[in-house]
């Protein structure tokens, strides 16, 4: 027969063999709960990259389809009517047996040609934009707001950067401010546009403003009324993991502004 000490000691021993037992089985569990929790917010978190991926994809494609549609209106509404007109005078001076009315009729012909050289020039510069490769990212904006300033745009541009640029980022801004400017030139009816590249504090910071109409950011947001050109917008700046501000106040103006990180 156990003695009073003894069974008091046997049952310390055993209960604390069992609260052990039951800590460690509640740690254990915790574990598993715990666990389990980073397996869903892991793949709660996969989920969401792949619909980031998807909408950044679909947003990429969109910006591409839009190019192609703007290409072809300008071939159809700009080449082909010049093109036919063209002819039109071309034909015409078989007909003619007057030298003077040939000769007026070929300047004529000469001109249209001339100016539909010059739309095609514009098509490729648009599409490739070779001026970067031949001539450098700074020299490529300024000729960009070159061809602005003629249609009575006031432009400012200043660029100044530490680091160069890779090709990839030389390409993708020189898309977003070909894009931003020509929505100021042609939506927002701007007169003025301003174009600033900065290096400060291991970001490229990019901005874009205009003293256009503006627009109402907020609306902009849903489906039915998203801007392709802004949805382009944002899919570079994506690809390029920079932040993005877009800024408007209807009747004051736009302004855009892009933070890249470096380094």
């Amino acid at each position: 027969m156990e003695q009073p000490g003894e069974l008091e000691f046997s049952q310390l021993l055993f209960g604390g063999v069992a609260f052990v037992v039951l800590l460690s089985a509640g740690i254990v569990a915790f574990i598993l709960l715990y666990q389990r929790k980073l397996h869903r917010q892991a793949v709660a978190m996969q989920v969401q990259e792949l619909n980031y991926q998807k909408n950044l994809t679909g947003m990429v494609v969109q910006s591409q389809e839009m190019e192609r549609e703007r290409i072809s209106q300008d071939l159809h509404d700009e080449i082909g009517v010049s093109l036919s007109a063209a002819k039109l005078y071309i034909n015409q001076i078989r007909y003619e047996t007057v030298p003077e009315e040939m000769k007026g009729l070929a300047d004529e012909a000469n001109v249209i040609l001339e100016r539909t050289v010059q739309e095609i020039r514009r098509i490729a510069q648009n599409l490739s934009p070779l001026s970067i490769a031949e001539f450098g990212f700074a020299s490529a904006i300024e000729m960009l707001l070159t061809r602005i300033r003629t249609a009575g745009v006031r432009t400012s541009c200043e660029i100044k950067l530490k680091v160069p640029l890779t090709e990839e980022q030389e390409l993708s801004l020189y898309r977003i401010i070909q894009e931003t400017t020509g929505n100021a030139l042609k939506h927002a009816g701007a007169d003025i546009i301003e174009v600033r590249l900065i290096e400060v504090d291991r970001e490229l910071i990019l901005t874009v403003s205009d003293n256009g109409c503006g627009f109402d950011t907020v609306q902009t947001e849903h489906p039915e009324k998203r801007s392709m050109g802004l949805s382009g917008i944002k899919a570079r700046a994506n690809l390029l993991n920079a932040g993005l501000n877009i800024s408007s106040v209807r009747g004051k103006g736009t302004s855009i502004e892009l933070r890249i990180p470096i380094g």
